[in-house]
């Protein structure tokens, strides 16, 4: 059975979520003028720089803060679409990837927004940029969308790999049209995509043509490329070091550029059995990763195991994006409304009100 989209899954896994920290004390908002609410359902962060940060998600919402998140304000999208991915490649250049193909991109720092013709109407899960021109996004039906000019024109491709010849009916049904969940691009021509499956693809042609990577990770508890967990996200911090996440809590890395992966050991007192969404990777081969049910690991090495994180208070509401801009500021958001914010290393966690 194929997995459900992401937004479909995230819309099932509403509970309540609340919390305290030891940051600066974060002024409680009436009711009447909060900006965010528990039904706003939050699902990707970037911090342009300490002070600026934008936050997507459901109905089409964005909100930005220009003083680290003790403040926000509510920036017109245009849309009451769904919106999944943003990126900065500068202080002015962003794109949101979204619902029904849509593009949203900004020249201002998210002030303001306009919607460039993609040419599909198909989901965009996940975009990635390299510079202001080189662009990607990848979405439901295997759908890779490319650009070389800053978005105002995108071609259209589907990633196709290793042929069907010697794969079982059972494979070969599942090996059709994917839904593609994350991409990320080193450069002009490195890249890799995940999604449904097990999928891990890599590209070092700018995504004219794709390998098939995940072949390494069937072993074990893993039989054939059916057992595969779907995965939602992947980050890499050079050409050989990356991090993949998703279904039953599964994170696998990988040491040379995806060649081989291996699925990472968990010291837990009790198992993850709900997905992770979005992993981060820090160059020391220390990492995070956010997922449903309020999940939040961390690793402290590449040969470390995972464990659950610290956050000094209660999460139960499912937790989509994540972000660092540096080692010590990172940003957490997700269901209900729910935006963290550390200062010290995720030591302790704020929540946002507005």
């Amino acid at each position: 059975m194929r997995v459900v989209g992401c937004v479909r899954l995230l819309l099932g896994l509403m509970v309540l979520a609340a919390g305290s920290g030891c940051h600066r004390e974060v002024e409680d908002v009436p009711l009447l003028a909060r900006l965010i609410g528990i039904s706003d359902k939050f699902y990707d962060v970037q911090a342009i720089d300490a002070d600026h940060v934008v936050v997507v998600g459901y109905g089409g919402k964005i909100l930005t803060t220009s003083d680290g998140g003790f403040q926000w304000s509510k920036v017109e999208s245009g849309t009451n679409r769904a919106l999944y991915r943003v990126r900065f490649v500068d202080a002015n250049n962003g794109w949101i990837s979204g619902q029904e193909g849509l593009m949203l991109h900004t020249t201002d720092g998210g002030k303001t927004w306009e919607r460039q013709t993609t040419g599909t109407s198909v989901y965009l899960f996940a975009v990635s940029f390299v510079d202001a021109n080189h662009g990607w996004a990848v979405g439901d039906k295997s759908i890779l969308l490319k650009t070389v000019d800053g978005g105002k024109t995108w071609s259209l491709h589907k990633i196709t790999t290793a042929s069907q010849e010697h794969l079982s009916a059972e494979e070969a049904v599942a090996s059709q049209d994917p839904v593609l969940y994350d991409v990320q691009f080193l450069d002009a021509n490195t890249g890799w995509v995940v999604g449904e499956f097990g999928h891990i693809t890599h590209t070092t042609d700018g995504g004219q043509t794709w390998t098939e990577q995940q072949g390494s990770l069937i072993g074990g508890d893993i039989f054939d490329a059916l057992d595969l967990p779907t995965f939602f996200g992947v980050r890499f911090v050079d050409a050989q070091e990356g991090l993949a996440a998703g279904l039953d809590g599964k994170i696998a890395r990988t040491h040379d550029g995806g060649a081989t992966w291996a699925f990472e050991k968990m010291q837990l007192e009790y198992p993850i059995v709900d997905p992770l969404f979005t992993p981060i990777l820090f160059p020391d081969g220390t990492g995070w990763a956010v997922g449903a049910a309020g999940e939040v690991v961390q690793v402290g090495g590449p040969d470390a195991k995972w464990q659950r994180a610290k956050l000094g208070m209660e999460v139960a509401t499912w937790l989509r994006g994540m972000y660092w801009l540096d080692r010590n500021d990172g940003w957490i958001v997700g269901g209900l409304g729910l935006i963290l914010h550390t200062k010290d290393g995720g030591k302790s966690w704020v929540p946002s009100l507005a």
